[in-house]
């Protein structure tokens, strides 16, 4: 049984045998992040497959794992404290044993505490040392250096480095986005967007160059994704490129986005939850990267490419940063036209 979007309406379950196989996990609250956990995930579903895994988001988040199927419910919870304090009361009736809090802020520690759930795992930080009673070591070496390892660890499993992202896009879904992008064409999608801001962005200009180049002397068509706050950028790119580029920005939910991001060949795009997406939905990633650390937060997937200029690499990047964006200005089109090329 799966539950979206309940907004604390959910009723506790009438199976009270299974209560000791009820595990609540707090989700992380980026796209890419949820991404990056879904190996994780997976691997404890593997490991106890009789388990009831019900994932606590925010409700930006909760069309993501609805999409996974290792889950079994996914709730949502409100910011502020009021919804807090409700769904503590949701867990608390629902007798969750275990709770494993991916994210790191104290607000995300506070809903298992508050519910009573008895064993509480994740990172120590961030003033919750009282919240979390089992404090997990964070794994800081190679291999095991990118993110989906930190996730591992809080859920106590191992990973199989090849192990992908695994999204359940439905039949209704892929239907949809063939009416968007035809069969009949091949598709490149182009992410100009990234929710950190400038110091993760490619110029726009670059990618209504390449997209241009893509179709003029390729032959693609060429689909602009992006949410519904970057439909300016995204509008600008398409409007670069030619009337016969298509904009879909804002215009899809985040199953029928990666429905169609699984409809193209390969997606370009900046440092962002949205390459992490396509990713995970199949299609061949060019990713390109400022200063972040891809070490630390490469998309998962079978065909990945990274172009970065950067020899400094950190993990959390500013808003704005001349360092990062002066480094994103060295990666020309042509740069990019060429390794998506090797890719594919």
């Amino acid at each position: 049984m799966r539950r979206q979007g309940l907004n604390l309406t959910h009723v506790a379950m009438e199976q009270s045998d299974i209560s000791d196989k009820k595990i609540l996990i707090i989700g992380p609250n980026w796209l890419g992040d949820g991404v990056m956990a879904m190996p994780a995930v997976q691997a404890y579903k593997k490991a106890f497959p009789q388990t009831h895994l019900t994932m606590l988001v925010k409700p930006k988040m909760a069309d993501l794992w609805t999409m996974h199927p290792a889950i079994d419910e996914v709730w949502t919870c409100p910011e502020n404290f009021p919804g807090i304090l409700r769904t503590a009361g949701m867990i608390r009736r629902n007798n969750f044993k275990t709770a494993f809090i991916l994210p790191n802020s104290f607000r995300s520690a506070l809903p298992p505490f508050l519910g009573l759930v008895p064993e509480r795992a994740g990172f120590k930080g961030h003033f919750r040392s009282l919240l979390i009673n089992k404090i997990i070591r964070r794994p800081e070496s190679p291999p095991h250096y990118h993110q989906r390892y930190e996730c591992a660890a809080i859920l106590g499993v191992s990973l199989e480095d090849d192990e992908p992202p695994r999204l359940n896009i439905r039949g209704r879904m892929i239907e949809k986005a063939r009416t968007l992008l035809s069969p009949e064409k091949k598709w490149i999608g182009l992410m100009p967007g990234a929710a950190r801001g400038e110091a993760k962005r490619w110029l726009a200009e670059y990618f209504a160059d390449l997209g241009r180049t893509l179709r003029s002397k390729h032959g693609f068509m060429i689909a602009v994704f992006g949410s519904n706050s970057e439909k300016d950028l995204c509008a600008g790119v398409r409007c670069g490129i030619g009337a016969d580029a298509l904009d879909l920005s804002g215009q899809t939910t985040l199953p029928e986005l990666a429905a169609a991001l699984s409809c193209c060949a390969a997606v370009v795009g900046n440092d962002s939850g949205g390459i992490h997406l396509a990713a995970a939905a199949g299609a061949a990633v060019v990713a390109v990267y400022g200063i972040t650390d891809p070490e630390k937060t490469l998309p998962l997937g079978r065909k990945i490419v990274v172009l970065q200029e950067s020899v400094r690499h950190l993990r959390d990047i500013p808003r704005r940063s001349k360092e990062a964006e002066n480094t994103l200005r060295k990666i020309t089109p042509q740069a990019v036209e060429e390794k998506l090329f090797e890719l594919l």
